[in-house]
């Protein structure tokens, strides 16, 4: 199995699919589904964010069903990926990323579905494989919950080994701020112009960065302005993110960010404009949860320990919980995801599978 479980792996990261560009995959991993014996549907979340894909969505069973959960796209470099696989581990050949983030969870799924289909009839189950969760998580965003049955979901997108449920998320709210100063020649009457780029300078120095506690995360990660290096610099415009697992906490300091970057910004004769969004909502899902319960479970059936743990990352299971679905976040054993040097141990792909089979048979 676990032979069968790396040669589909390799066959799934090798075809392109950044981002927006899931279509190829998808029509590919519908097949898989159809074959297992799944009812199989894409939906139009594609369309609403310019994506060539919907979600992907398969029905089996009758019953309450429960959610299995992950996603298609990959972050760049996603493109040209050649696995290299050595002494049981899969990794990237260095120039792209594996996309085990999130290939490993989809290869999961479709393996636990084909070994209880051996044995039984499937279960009551609805597989959800989404696009752009990379992207701000577009696709959950826009998926038509009035599609699904199950209140409960699994999401196979964790980055710790199998065996480690994540319960808690945090809240997300970015901020954009727009800076005007005045331009002027900056060799001839510098004295006219109010340069935006130190005005935002001052700013951003008096803003709290990285861990601000032990529950809250802040970062300024895009800045943007100037023209020439002759011209007093009239406009910047720079964007950041506040993360907390406590909801107060974000609130308490998007208004502070505001109230920083317009003071300061005015103390330097500049004006900012500030815009904050609440970009998903965090969630807490309580140990004794029956979505917990049922994992930990099926962790002890296949003799794994459970691990419980909090992230400070975001996934669809922010939206599937927004929506009312108690979902959690499973770790499939990808490593230094998002870089050019990701790996998976082949025996955690294979954990997975048989995790995802032993969720199916209660």
């Amino acid at each position: 199995m676990e032979r069968a479980l790396v040669n589909e792996f390799i066959e799934l990261v090798s075809i392109d699919s950044e981002s927006g560009c899931e279509a190829e995959l998808a029509a590919l991993v519908m097949n898989k589904l159809r074959d297992i014996g799944l009812d199989v549907e894409m939906d139009d979340a594609g369309s609403k964010f310019g994506g060539n894909a919907g979600n992907v969505i398969g029905r089996a069973g009758e019953g309450d069903p429960i959610i299995l959960c992950a996603h298609l796209d990959r972050v760049k470099p996603g493109k040209g990926i050649k696995p290299v696989v050595e002494n049981g581990i899969i990794r990237s050949s260095g120039d792209t990323v594996l996309a085990a983030d999130d290939i490993s969870g989809v290869v999961a799924i479709l393996a636990g579905l084909r070994e209880v289909k051996k044995r039984r009839p499937l279960p009551a189950v609805e597989v959800v494989f989404t696009v752009s969760e990379e992207t701000h998580l577009q696709g959950s965003r826009h998926l038509d919950y009035t599609r699904l049955r199950s209140k409960m979901a699994y999401i196979f997108d964790g980055t710790g080994p199998v065996g480690t449920i994540v319960t808690s998320s945090p809240t997300q709210v970015g901020f954009e701020a727009h800076v005007a100063g005045r331009a002027a020649h900056a060799a001839v009457n510098p004295e006219d112009g109010v340069s935006a780029i130190r005005a935002v300078a001052f700013a951003i120095s008096k803003l709290p960065f990285g861990w601000v506690d032990d529950h809250t995360t802040t970062n300024v990660g895009v800045l943007n302005g100037g023209a020439a290096t002759n011209i007093v610099c009239d406009s910047v415009r720079f964007k950041g993110e506040i993360r907390s697992l406590v909801e107060s906490r974000v609130s308490e300091l998007a208004n502070e960010f505001v109230s920083i970057i317009t003071s300061e910004t005015e103390a330097h004769g500049a004006k900012a404009e500030v815009l904050t969004k609440v970009e998903y909502n965090g969630y807490t899902i309580n140990v004794n949860a029956p979505v917990v319960q049922r994992i930990v479970e099926a962790l002890a059936r296949i003799g794994i320990p459970a691990t419980f743990e909090s992230t400070m990352g975001g996934s669809d299971g922010n939206i599937f919980n927004a929506n009312g679905i108690s979902s959690i976040v499973l770790g499939t054993g990808c490593q230094l995801v998002h870089s050019t040097r990701e790996f998976i141990p082949a025996s955690e792909l294979l954990a997975s599978a048989k995790l995802v089979e032993s969720l199916l048979v209660v």
